[in-house]
């Protein structure tokens, strides 16, 4: 996302300062930027003191007016950065709302907008399931679907601390996961997944996009999601707006007013909504393309247009439809083979993430190994399935033995 954002900010006549930290992998950056405008901290993850130490280090060269991180595990540092700037954002302490999964859930909750319940799983409570198929497992605070799962894949309380210390220990999400993090317990959501991309202004929702989820499949201990098609197939104008009501409702009980947002959200069979999380930053994959594609607005332009106050870019009348299928990669393995073998129509945009011979990390989360984004608005529905299932075969895998 840097390029881009370089692009964007550059386009409205800003400037930029590049804060990052090392890499995992070792890998050199995928974009540039002159010495100036840059600065690589040594850790792994960085922290509100690498942050003070650009502002006062740049203070002659650099007048900051905002911030802007698409890691979640960043995300309140951004707050954190804008709240010096003064620039828009929500604070800290709501992005720390957003992120607990537990409290965010009480929080509606206790406001009538949930009926689901949640609590911090300890070896007691696990020992009382009678049924464990209507419950689900999640890390309190988490992203990347790592430590995802429903109640019945776990077959012992203790297969929960190797699940923790591998989280904590995963180099790629470094200060993501706290040694200490809770695991909680919920009341199992069933119906259609949806992600619905919004942003707010002064407190006013707007939806920008609403992408189905066609494909979640369970691994071990996470959730894949590997298609999505937006608009939704399976849910009615009326629905949308029934889930779109709801979601105002929970962004103000939640103190949201102003930002982007990618919201996961269920519709069950009698047409009632529950959320499954707010993350508080930009959908990760093809969201942030199949959405401009979709409404014609650029998810990363209206987040920085919100942080510094310049005009909101409208919706395009006319919205098209799209599709877009993520891979996955098998923890552990060695590439031999990763190519794309292309089946018409030819997709609008695809990228992959790794390269043969590159060992995939040892991690229980998701592992994009690349994907791929469709145009289909001139398909007709009753074509869509066949095309949805023959995408499947778009990236080649091989593993060596």
């Amino acid at each position: 996302m840097v390029d881009p954002l370089k692009h964007r900010l550059m386009q409205g006549g800003y400037g930029y300062f590049i804060l990052s930290s090392a890499s995992a992998r070792l890998a050199a950056p995928a974009w540039h930027a002159d010495p100036e405008d840059i600065k690589i901290t040594k850790g792994l993850h960085l922290t509100q003191q690498d942050i003070d130490a650009v502002v006062a280090d740049t203070a002659q060269t650099h007048e900051f007016i905002g911030c802007i991180s698409v890691w979640d595990g960043y995300r309140g540092l951004m707050a954190y950065a804008n709240q010096r700037f003064g620039a828009q954002d929500i604070r800290e302490e709501t992005v720390a709302l957003l992120r607990d999964k537990l409290a965010m859930r009480n929080r509606l909750c206790r406001a009538g907008l949930s009926r689901v319940s949640a609590q911090v799983l300890d070896e007691d409570i696990y020992q009382s399931i009678t049924e464990p198929e209507k419950y689900f497992i999640k890390p309190r605070i988490g992203l990347a679907s790592m430590g995802t799962f429903p109640a019945s894949q776990l077959t012992s309380y203790a297969q929960l601390a190797p699940l923790r210390q591998h989280a904590a220990s995963d180099k790629q999400y470094a200060g993501v996961f706290p040694p200490d993090n809770d695991f909680i317990i919920e009341g199992l959501i069933s119906g259609t997944e949806c992600s619905f991309e919004v942003s707010l202004h002064q407190g006013r929702l707007e939806v920008l996009a609403v992408h189905e989820k066609l494909e979640v499949s369970q691994a071990a201990f996470s959730v894949l999601e590997g298609a999505c098609v937006c608009p939704p197939r399976a849910l009615s104008t009326v629905q949308l707006a029934a889930g779109t009501r709801l979601l105002e409702q929970v962004m103000a009980t939640l103190g949201v007013e102003t930002g982007v947002y990618h919201v996961e959200l269920k519709c069950d069979a009698q047409d009632h909504w529950e959320v499954i999380e707010i993350n508080p930053r930009i959908g990760g994959a093809y969201i942030v393309e199949s959405t401009r594609l979709h409404s014609g607005v650029c998810l990363l332009q209206r987040w920085l247009a919100l942080i510094t106050g310049a005009p909101l870019a409208e919706k395009s009348p006319a919205q098209r439809s799209t599709f877009f299928r993520v891979f996955f990669g098998r923890p552990g393995k060695t590439l031999s083979r990763l190519e794309r073998t292309p089946t018409g129509p030819a997709a609008v945009k695809d990228t992959l993430l790794f390269k043969p011979h590159d060992t995939l990390p040892q991690v229980e989360r998701e592992i994009f190994l690349g994907m791929a984004l469709w145009d289909i608005t001139d398909m007709p529905p009753a074509d869509q399935p066949a095309f949805f299932s023959r995408t499947q075969g778009y990236i080649t895998t091989e593993y060596l033995a």
